[in-house]
This record gives C-alpha cells, structure tokens and sequence, in this order.
C-alpha cells in the first residue's frame, strides 16, 4: 500500500516534446514540506535524497519507507503506528489542497484505514490466565519479601488491604536474583512478555488481560499487582495512574454471575481502581462465560442468570459513571451459549445494548460463517444492523410492557430454581452419573484427537470440576443426547406451568412478547431436534453395569420427552422448529446420514474397551467416526 501511494502521489506534472518542456506547479502543504526538510536530513542518506525543488510527496513517501525499514532496529524507525498516521495525514491535508474536492485519493485513504485498525499489531490478543495462578504467585512474592506468610488464606478484606497498599508503593517487590518456583516464574514471565510487546508493537497489540474464575475483587487487584512489577502500571507521586493494560474479570458459574455485581462494585469504590479506570477512560470491561455455568446449572439457569448478571451489572456502573464492554464468551454449540447470532444480541437486556459489545466466534463457526465472502458479508450485516435497531428501540423496550415484565421475571426465577434443583439432582446428587457420563460417550477416547489448545481437564484430573466445558459438551454431542444444551428445561418450565391455572398463558406470552425468552426456547427447540434419543439408546448399553446404564438414560428419556411436550404447548406448533422450516428440513436432511456413524461408533468404542491395550488402527476407526459425526452435528463444543 505504501508502494501504490508512494507511485500515484506526484507534486508536478510535467510534459516534455524536443524544443520545450512544461511544469505545472501545484501548492503544497507549508507543513509537508517542513517535515521533509527537518526529516531529509535524520532518515536519508544522500544517495537517498531527491532534488529539493521537486517531487515532495515520493519525498515524503521514501523518508516514511526509511523509517518503516528500521522499524524495531534503531532510534531512527517509527516507535509507534501513531506517528505514521500523523504522516499520512499530513500528506492527505496536503493532497486537498490542490485536488477537486469530488477527486479522493482511494489508494491513500485505504492505506490509513489499515493503519488506524491494525498498527504495528495486526490483530489485537487478549491475555487470559486463571485466577489461582494468579493467586499463587502473588503469595509466593509476598512471602518470600516478608508481607505475610499465608496470603491465600486471609480473609478478603485483609488480601484487598496488602494489595491496595503494594499498587500504592513505587518500590517493586519483587526480587530479582530471588529463586521464584517454575510457575511462578512463567506468570512473572507473562507479564514481561505484555510490556515488550507493548514497546515493539504498540498498546493495543495486547489490550485486555482475562482472569479466569473470577470469585472476589483480589482477583483483580492481584493482577494489576503483577502488572506494577513488569512496569506496566505506575503510581505517580502526585496519586495519578498509569496504566497500559485492561483487566476484565470473567465471570463463569452460578456462584460467580450471581456475585459479580457486588465484585465489581467493590472495585469502583476503591480509590486505586478508580484511578486505573480513568486511565482508561472509565471503561470497564466484562466477560461473562456461557460454558462453566451451564456445566454447573444448566442452560436454562445459566442463560437466566447472565441475563440477570448484565443488567444488575450496568445499573451499578451506571451510578459510578462508568461505561462497560460486555464479553460474551459464546462457543460455537447450543449448550455452550451458541445459535443465531442476531438472535442472540436481540435477547440481551435492552439497557445493555449501548453498552460496548465483543463476541467470541469458535473455530467451527468461523469456517460456516466467514469462509464465503458472500455468507461472511450477510453474518456482520446481520449482527451489525440487529445490533443498531435494538439500540434504537432500546427507550421502547424498556418502558414497553413495564408491568408484564415484571411478573416474567419473577416467573423465570421460579422456572430456573425449579430447573436448577432438577439439573443438579442428576448431576451432582446421583452417584452413579459420572460412571454414565464416562462409559455413556466417548469422553476418554475424544482426548485422543489432535484439537483443541488444552486438555480436557484441569490439573489432569477427570473429575466433574475439573472437567473442561468443551469436552462436556463434546461427548454428550457425539452420543446424540445433547444433555448440556436442554435437561432439566422441561421440568422447570411444565411444572410452572401446572403450579396454578392462567401459568401456561403467561408463558406464551413470555414467548410472543420477551425476546430473551424467545430466543431460549427457540434454543431448546434446536437443541432437541439435534438430539435423538433411540441412538443414544445405543450409547447407554457401554455401561458396564446395566442397571446403572437404563436408570439414568430412562431419567434423560423422559426429561426429553417432557421438555419436547411444554415447549410444543408453549409455542403453539405441531413440530419442533416448524416456525423455521429451513433449518427444520436441514437437520432432518442431515440426522440420517449422521446415523449411521454412531452405530458404527458404539459397536468400535465396545471392542477398543474390551482391549487390555488399545489397538491403534481399531482408535483411528473410532476418531473418523468422532469426526464424522462432529461434521454432520456441525459442531464439536
């Protein structure tokens, strides 16, 4: 881009015959010319320089080619993309001087468009760590200088009071000789890696630092804490901050969406968080995940309680003046927050959509939604122009049915209580659903694929806690049950409905009029069109012990059947999806070639099990078939 705007950019037109030649001199910014005298003499040798009378802007162009050159390797390259914007704006204001207004230079704009949204950087990384390593290190380093013996252990008022008073000390605390353990050592690296980056690359090549299991305000002070140690945040003499790098928390299960509000409120009452904001122009930044807290309380719970989480979460901010980015951390299955994406902007709470608004996209989707330009250009048109007309009614929306949402919200906080009992009944309170889970589905032959950027648990341990959402989902996917992206709906929502006369109208009209309630049910309804039961009838004969194999699929069965009953009743039609009849006839297109490769699987699965030492080839049957199956379903988790 540099070459072409470099090559179409002349300050003089000439004309030459044999007996005369013509110069039409054009005027020129006074500033542009400045520059290139001042600069000529930094950033060109002579051989480099041109007349001084002729050619300003390729004058100008060689200089800003020099110091791209030299980018990263001496004083004399650009430290930062702004000031090669300030370039390129200085030749576009020289360029109107002397061109009809109606005459654009394309190649120019285009080349500061490119400038403006990549830098230096290309695309900005967001930096995510768990919160407990972050816990850790923090009472490694706190120990080792004398500040407390045991930091993980105090209570949360005390850890907020060691913290606050380290962000408001200029001396590190960190010793450099000091023998810091292997983990410790690798956060304290991460955080070196952040502040190099940001000098080579500019800030915005990592702007937001992720913590993981966010569950108290120390989470994020002890982050901002590492920051301080690596020079990333400062506190100067006279009380002002500054600071290079976002910290979001991410909030995950239940327990987290449900604190979050009073966590963050925590935050903007403390003076040096205050101070860190508006460093960042009091923009806080908020993931909320979709993943741990349906694992934890099933998706009608989950989806109820971020709804929940954002809008106690703005009304908060809003009275500390302070402006939120909520990241939906959305993966690309049902059961981990995915569906249509304008459907699922349109369900957020109305106050929430002025609010800023960044969405993960999974590798599965990127490759259905942006691999064809033509479908790539209808999805953000589709996200883009949703997103404009919600945040044009959001006025209506919020005094529209003023009254009946109240009376829907107490209503879905009786659904999802009632649901949540059903789901953790199963999950947490039957002792033999592990046992199900494990032999019911291929989990433990999945961890044998080649994907996925982590292993399936963590700490290496196949508890249900340490379990990792997309294996969870992956397995039940694969097994056709689906149970992540629906149990336990059915029950919460049919026995609402049958707890007094008139209920069941009030759902239907949840689904006419709330598009938050709208888009869950059309959610489930997917969900179970995916799903289908007489196959994983096949799964459940993989548990060893039968008993154990009938009695929880018996009890996933009639969920099904309960939930498919209510949610035909509440939106009024003969058959799932029949409101959407395309991608009604795609998946009935679809289901029965996917058919065969779980019988396949099942009877594969049963002899690699009976083998004291899986048999390779007979594994890589069984992986065609996951894959398979992951490409029919058109998702993995």
């Amino acid at each position: 881009s540099i070459s072409q705007a470099w090559s179409s950019s002349p300050s003089f037109f000439s004309c030459s015959t044999k007996r005369f030649e013509v110069l039409l001199i054009v005027k020129v910014s006074s500033k542009l010319i400045q520059t290139i005298m001042e600069e000529e003499q930094l950033y060109l040798t002579p051989e480099k320089k041109w007349p001084v009378e002729k050619e300003v802007y390729r004058r100008k162009f060689s200089i800003i080619l020099e110091r791209l050159k030299e980018y990263g390797k001496s004083e004399k390259g650009y430290v930062k993309a702004e000031e090669l914007l300030e370039d390129l704006y200085i030749i576009q204001e020289s360029f109107a001087l002397h061109q009809p207004k109606a005459h654009q230079q394309k190649d120019l704009q285009k080349l500061i468009r490119q400038v403006q949204l990549f830098g230096f950087h290309l695309a900005t990384l967001d930096i995510r760590n768990h919160s407990g390593e972050h816990e850790s290190a923090i009472d490694e380093i706190l120990r080792k200088v004398g500040i407390t013996d045991d930091y993980k252990n105090l209570p949360e008022n005390e850890k907020l009071g060691i913290l606050e008073s380290v962000l408001k000390d200029p001396r590190p605390i960190l010793l450099l000789n000091e023998d810091y353990s292997k983990e410790t050592q690798e956060m304290i690296s991460t955080f070196t890696m952040i502040r190099e980056a940001h000098k080579k690359f500019g800030e915005r090549a990592i702007n937001v630092y992720l913590i993981s299991m966010t569950r108290s305000p120390s989470d994020i002070l002890e982050v901002l804490v590492l920051a301080k140690e690596a020079g990333i945040y400062r506190l100067h003499a006279d009380g002002t901050v500054e600071s290079h790098l976002n910290v979001a928390p991410l909030l995950e299960t239940i327990e987290d969406l449900i604190a979050g509000p009073e966590i963050v409120e925590t935050l903007f009452r403390m003076p040096v968080y205050r101070e860190h904001l508006r460093r960042h122009n009091d923009q806080q930044e908020i993931m909320l995940g979709y993943s741990d807290g349906s694992k934890d309380g099933g998706t009608l719970t989950a989806n109820w309680k971020l709804f929940k989480a954002q809008r106690e979460i703005h009304q908060m901010a809003s009275n500390y003046q302070i402006g939120l980015k909520f990241f939906h951390g959305r993966g690309g299955s049902l059961g981990r927050g995915g569906g249509p994406l304008n459907k699922s902007i349109l369900s957020q709470p109305a106050e929430t959509l002025g609010d800023g608004v960044k969405i993960t996209e999974q590798g599965e989707v990127l490759s259905s939604r942006y691999l064809l330009e033509d479908i790539a250009y209808r999805s953000l048109e589709q996200a883009t122009s949703t997103l404009l007309m919600a945040i044009a009614h959001i006025s209506k929306d919020i005094s529209e049915h003023k009254e009946e949402r109240s009376l829907w919200e107490s209503s879905m906080e009786e659904i999802s209580a009632i649901s949540l009992a059903k789901y953790q009944s199963l999950v947490f309170n039957d002792p033999d659903f592990m046992t199900y889970f494990k032999e019911a589905t291929p989990l433990n032959e999945i961890g044998n694929l080649k994907i996925g950027s982590r292993p399936m648990s963590r700490k290496n341990k196949t508890t249900f806690e340490n379990l990792r959402a997309i294996p969870w989902v992956f397995a039940w996917t694969q097994s056709r049950q689906l149970l992540p992206a629906w149990y336990a709906s059915g029950t919460g929502l049919s026995e609402f409905a049958n707890q007094k006369q008139g209920n069941i109208e009030i759902l239907k009209q949840m689904y006419a009029k709330w598009p938050f309630f709208r888009s869950t049910i059309d959610n489930l309804q997917m969900a179970l069109m995916k799903a289908d039961l007489t196959t994983a009838r096949e799964y459940s004969s993989l548990v060893e012990n039968e008993a154990i194999g009938n009695r929880i699929y018996q009890n996933i069965k009639e969920e099904y059947d309960k939930t498919k009953a209510i949610l035909l009743e509440i939106t009024g039609i003969e058959e799932l999806l029949d409101h959407t009849p395309t991608i009604q006839e795609s998946v009935y297109r679809r289901n029965p070639y996917v058919d065969p490769l779980n019988f396949f699987q099942v009877e594969l699965i049963k002899q690699l099990r009976e083998q004291e030492i899986p048999d390779k080839e007979l594994m890589n049957q069984v992986l065609l078939t996951i894959n398979g199956i992951a490409a029919g379903l058109r998702n993995t988790g």
